[in-house]
């Protein structure tokens, strides 16, 4: 069949597809960190393309300790063309998924010459299904439609471009070698560098090139077939010796460096590692079967393990992964294929599902994750005989037409912003975030009304979701500031029990960046003359902040000075 060859209409009818299934989901709104990252910092609201605005802009991230330039200028850029309306952000983030999964279908293409048993003339279908599977696998879906999320997305492509420009150098023969030294350079030197200041987790690009050597290409030279002592000499000097070098600086000179990081956690980092095996083993579960009931913009409803046997899965699943990992690296000769799958799925989390005191699962962090898995799949579905050739296209169609079908569904629900709250509580009722997030909604509803009686039931369905907020996470503020701005815009009182809960956390619990936001869009509100909360309660809740240790730092030093600048 032409198809299965014509990388063109391949590309084309993917593209196609991808528009088709997201379009229902434009029409949605922000989002949490959208807030934060993108409509209240001023220096993103350019008009102009200033070379200064720009510079600006693109230094004002605070997300990450590299700040995520290159992520952030997108959003400035955005801004310019467009201004803040959220469906242009996600039609560029839609835009870069579908470059995404360009790149992810020439590198599958490239790779497809060193896979077992794949036959020439099928290589495209291969390369086509790997693309397609990726596009639509409803688990993307939070990293197109949540603005924010678009640092996860370009992060990405450039590690997917910067993978493909290595394979194709390792592809040149010696007598090429300016245009291997271009395309390393293209790596190394532009696209890794591009997805670093696009967000961290590009760090672990280097690692990805190892795999895809170990596995694929195996050190070898392509003009003598046999390993080469510069490729293998080249990735001790240029990769395994600075990482041991910084992770022995870190050690000796910085030994609270991490744990430092739990201060404002409410989980330690035995917990976390504990609870990541569990989480591993979620995560795989979506890839392989997402169901829209357990998908979510928050799981902060995740139970976390206190010891092996707390709750009992996680013993199970530590051996699970233990097993995962021995077996893949014992399997590579026998069983390429599923080892990348493995290995490179295990290698993308190693940072944000390890010892860095993150939160505790994202579904945005499965974006990178899950190509090698649904590698692994199109490779199982494209090789074999013709014997089974009907069984096997009857699961490609199947899987496509159940993933494009979730991910319609799924967008239409978040093109609704009323029905997106209410199925993010339905699906997560134990959801802190979730609940607050109804409880939101249902407070801009109240506050969009006169004086009625519908008013006055919106109000109280606010408080009773902000409430709800509050009981499900004794170290969350979310639902209490909620509470708090409903009486500073509605005058509805805010209960003793609660506000003295508030005060508690603040002076007690874990001074997370979420509270930061929080006393920030507090002072917002009263600036702009559209809350009234007494000077007392005020001046208290900074006093209970100042009471706590974890109130500390530049981000301590800004909230004040707004605040004594507000009080003038």
């Amino acid at each position: 069949m032409w198809i299965l060859n014509n990388a063109y209409f391949q590309v084309l009818i993917a593209s196609l597809l991808t528009v088709a299934v997201y379009a229902l989901g434009f029409s949605g709104g922000f989002y949490f960190d959208d807030e934060w990252n993108i409509l209240r910092n001023q220096a993103l609201q350019l008009d102009s393309l200033a070379f200064e605005g720009l510079w600006n802009a693109a230094l004002s991230g605070t997300a990450g300790p590299l700040g995520r330039p290159i992520s952030v200028l997108s959003f400035a850029l955005n801004h310019v063309f467009f201004g803040l309306d959220p469906f242009y952000f996600k039609l560029v983030n839609l835009t870069i998924h579908v470059f995404c999964g360009w790149v992810i279908y020439a590198l599958a293409l490239a790779l497809s010459e060193h896979l077992p048993k794949m036959p020439v003339q099928r290589r495209h279908l291969f390369a086509f299904l790997v693309m397609l599977l990726w596009l639509l696998h409803p688990l993307n879906l939070s990293t197109v439609l949540y603005p924010v999320q678009r640092m996860a997305s370009l992060s990405a492509l450039f590690c997917l471009l910067g993978m493909f420009a290595y394979v194709k150098a390792r592809h040149v023969s010696r007598a090429g070698w300016g245009a291997r030294a271009g395309l390393y350079a293209l790596s190394f030197l532009v696209f890794w560098p591009l997805a670093m200041y696009s967000k961290e987790n590009a760090l672990l690009f280097p690692i990805y090139l190892f795999l895809i050597e170990l596995v694929f290409l195996k050190f070898q030279n392509p003009a003598e077939g046999k390993t080469s002592r510069v490729i293998v000499l080249s990735y001790g000097v240029l990769f395994v010796l600075p990482g041991v070098l910084l992770s022995l600086y870190l050690v000796f000179f910085f030994p609270d460096w991490i744990l430092n990081g739990y201060a404002n956690r409410d989980f330690s980092l035995g917990e976390r590692l504990l609870t990541q095996s569990r989480v591993i083993a979620f995560y795989l579960g979506q890839v392989f079967l997402p169901i829209n009931s357990s998908l979510g913009l928050f799981h902060d409803d995740f139970a976390l393990s206190t010891s092996l046997l707390s709750p009992w899965t996680t013993v199970v699943a530590v051996l699970f992964v233990f097993v995962a990992v021995v077996a893949a690296f014992s399997g590579i000769r026998k069983y390429p294929v599923i080892a990348f799958g493995v290995l490179f799925f295990l290698a993308a989390h190693s940072m944000e599902s390890t010892i860095f005191s993150l939160e505790l699962v994202h579904e945005h962090r499965n974006y990178l994750a899950i190509f090698s898995v649904l590698f692994a799949i199109a490779y199982y579905l494209v090789i074999g005989s013709d014997k089974f050739s009907s069984l096997r296209v009857l699961l490609a169609g199947s899987l496509i037409i159940f993933f494009g079908l979730t991910t319609l569904t799924r967008a239409a629900v978040w093109g609704e912003p009323v029905v997106h709250v209410i199925t993010e509580v339905s699906n997560h009722p134990l959801s802190p975030r979730a609940n607050y997030g109804l409880g939101k909604q249902y407070a801009i509803y109240a506050n969009a009304l006169d004086g009625s009686a519908q008013k006055t039931e919106a109000i109280q369905s606010a408080v009773k979701y902000f409430e709800k907020s509050a009981e499900l996470r004794a170290s969350y503020v979310d639902g209490l500031f909620g509470l708090l701005m409903l009486e500073g815009l509605e005058g509805h009182q805010m209960s003793e029990e609660s506000y003295r809960s508030l005060l508690r956390r603040l002076r007690i619990a874990p001074f997370s960046n979420n509270t930061y936001n929080y006393l920030h869009g507090v002072l917002s509100c009263l600036e702009a003359g559209d809350c009234e909360i007494s000077n007392r309660k005020m001046n208290e809740i900074f006093d209970a902040c100042r009471d706590n240790p974890g109130f500390s730092g530049k981000h301590a030093r800004n909230v004040q000075e707004r605040y004594q600048r507000y009080r003038k």
